[in-house]
């Protein structure tokens, strides 16, 4: 669509997204509200668990169509709600279009349509939904969530999806309304190339030699990532490293599993670290690696650190569980989940053929620059709004 065929009065879209409590993942809203199509509203609890750290909304720092409100079970993606505000915001701001970026199954998705019921009875649904296959819910709440993802189905005007097996799950689940496909996205301009000294910089302030072969992995330490598949295959190498970004509950198992390898000389552990510094960390590895492992409560529904590396120019490899072969593409390789003498397989084809290694770089920057970039998007997600509203 054109901005001549826009020219009418702006959209007001109305969002609820607990990740955009970190600044991180605003970007698409950012590029959204400066097209100046959308007059946005974008709701957020007021703190948010993200990986290892609370992280709370800040005011100052936020743009003036932001606003937060309290929010009780925070940190619990299907049971948090907000305690107070969310109908005075949606009576205030009278929305052409509410976008919920929280799973159907969520009783903060519920508060919403009941909500919609009574103080925006025209407004149009989109939920958003990141699971591409069935997820254990506890017991006690299994009734009550699937009661509201019912509901959620009934009043929904579009879903928004990561993937094909995505939209496949949602018809198993019942939905049967319009969908629209994209990833997530990545900032590209903090990934890319920071130039030869990058790599080297990094390794020397980290400890590792220069000539160790360098295998990475950013994420939480838990089990279901898998680390120590990684571990397994760089123990097995001569003279490659792990470079392991990142923290968790699972740290003491995962130094214990190194001695046990008795390769702790080759093994580096950072903890966690801002995004601007995983970069150049990122840049400093010779393959990074995501591991995941398929659990009867998880799969890896994305894989976002994935496209993090192909935008630093990294040759990506990943297990097979969920969606991370979708992700990778064509642009990386893959391996089944557990396996740690395919991947070590992998990596030794990665060491020893430059031709191959530089042409999964080049694809691999190619496809992030392609797909996963926020102002891809952004652009994508305005485009559904004016198709679901009818523009």
């Amino acid at each position: 669509m054109t901005d001549t065929e826009r020219s009418g009065p702006k959209l007001r879209v109305l969002v609820i997204s607990h990740p955009c409590v970190a600044p991180a993942y605003r970007r698409k809203f950012d590029l959204i509200a400066q097209s100046g199509h959308v007059e946005l509203r974008l709701i957020v609890p007021e703190a948010w668990p993200e990986e290892a750290t609370l992280v709370r909304f800040d005011a100052a720092s936020a743009p003036d169509w932001m606003r937060s409100l309290p929010a009780a079970w925070e940190g619990y993606y299907t049971r948090y709600f907000y305690k107070r505000g969310l109908a005075e915001q949606m009576r205030s701001f009278a929305p052409d279009i509410v976008h919920i970026e929280e799973e159907p199954y969520s009783l903060c998705a519920g508060q919403v349509v009941r909500a919609l019921k009574r103080h925006a009875p025209n407004a149009k649904l989109i939920f958003r939904t990141s699971v591409s296959r069935d997820i254990r819910l506890k017991s006690f709440a299994k009734p009550l969530l699937r009661a509201v993802e019912r509901g959620v189905y009934r009043r929904t005007d579009r879903a928004f999806v990561l993937s094909a097996h995505a939209k496949e799950w949602l018809a198993t689940r019942g939905y049967t309304g319009p969908t629209t496909t994209f990833p997530n996205g990545i900032d590209t301009r903090v990934y890319r190339d920071l130039g030869p000294d990058a790599g080297p910089e990094q390794r020397e302030a980290l400890g590792i030699s220069a000539s160790s072969y360098v295998v990475g992995y950013v994420g939480r330490l838990i089990p279901a990532k898998g680390i120590e598949t990684l571990l397994d295959a760089v123990g097995a190498i001569p003279d490659a490293a792990a470079l392991i970004v990142g923290d968790g509950p699972y740290r003491g198992a995962l130094d214990a599993h190194v001695a046990r390898l008795g390769i702790g000389n080759r093994v580096c552990f950072t903890g966690q670290r801002p995004p601007v510094e995983v970069a150049r960390i990122m840049h400093a590895m010779d393959a990074f690696v995501l591991p995941s492992l398929t659990t009867p409560l998880w799969v890896e529904f994305f894989g976002r650190v994935l496209a993090e590396g192909m935008a630093c120019g990294v040759p990506v490899v990943g297990s097979d569980s969920g969606e991370i072969a979708g992700t990778i593409g064509d642009a990386g390789l893959v391996f089944p989940e557990g396996d740690a003498t395919a991947l070590g397989e992998h990596l030794t084809r990665l060491r020893a053929d430059d031709v191959f290694r530089n042409d999964l770089i080049a694809k691999g920057r190619a496809r992030a620059e392609s797909e996963f970039t926020w102002e891809t998007i952004a652009a994508r997600t305005a485009e559904a709004y004016c198709l679901t509203a009818g523009v």
